[in-house]
């Protein structure tokens, strides 16, 4: 069984993953790190931790790497906001999840694997209820996402006629949010001290016979801040006060 939020003790580590240098937010991230750009008049990583903090998680571990002296000096300890904020430094870069290899021990059996671009006010409480509930080895947070086509759609035979024609069409897809949990039978898939990302640690899972979960989100917003226009549009719903400060 699991502990619930109210107590504010689940038995998962919490992990942020904000190793990376943010290259396709240029020239924004030359001298800034990308989780400290600001939504709302607040850091992305802030609008993170936060939202950790409302569903009782109080102890964080931050892996860092690209300009990690700025992000500790922006966070520090976690003290003055009574929580505990703890790092992974990535000498290397070490993609989405391979910096997990980097710590050895853990105080709990399970793992809250977090993108550090994420932003979102997801229900924890409902994905972490799903992936116990449903004995998960590894749940995944799941979101549509609608892939828009800039021309027009051909359906054709064989013998080269053109059997429907559909100008500039959107299909939707379930996407991975760049959220995890999972065990320690997950973690030791992970190779020691090289780079990794989530979806190869979602295959080996896959290919392992492991039990791989999706969790749809069914309310709420997400936005992965990885480009200028994804980050325009969640300035744009802050602004609009869609977003929950």
């Amino acid at each position: 069984m699991f502990r619930s939020a109210e107590m504010g003790q689940w038995p998962v580590n919490i992990v942020i993953m904000a190793g990376g240098k943010g290259t396709r937010l240029k020239p924004l991230t030359d001298n800034t790190h990308k989780s400290l750009i600001p939504v709302g008049g607040k850091p992305i990583i802030r609008h993170l931790i936060d939202h950790l903090v409302r569903f009782g998680f109080r102890d964080i571990h931050i892996s860092v790497g690209h300009l990690a002296e700025q992000l500790i000096g922006y966070l520090g300890d976690g003290k003055e906001e009574r929580i505990s904020i703890r790092y992974i430094r990535e000498r290397t870069p070490m993609g989405s999840m391979g910096s997990m290899t980097l710590k050895n021990q853990w105080a709990e059996e399970h793992f809250l694997v977090i993108n550090g671009d994420v932003y979102s006010n997801f229900d924890i409480a409902h994905f972490c209820t799903e992936y116990f509930s449903r004995q998960a080895d590894l749940a995944v947070l799941a979101v549509p996402n609608t892939v828009k086509v800039p021309y027009g759609v051909l359906e054709m035979r064989s013998d080269g006629y053109i059997s429907s024609f559909t100008e500039k069409p959107g299909y939707e897809f379930i996407v991975s949010a760049g959220v995890y949990m999972f065990n320690k039978k997950v973690l030791n898939l992970l190779p020691k001290g090289i780079p990794y990302e989530g979806w190869q640690l979602i295959q080996s899972a896959l290919h392992a016979g492991l039990h791989v979960v999706g969790v749809p989100q069914t309310t709420g917003y997400w936005i992965d801040i990885g480009s200028m226009e994804t980050l325009g549009k969640a300035q744009e719903m802050s602004q609009a006060g869609i977003t929950r400060a």
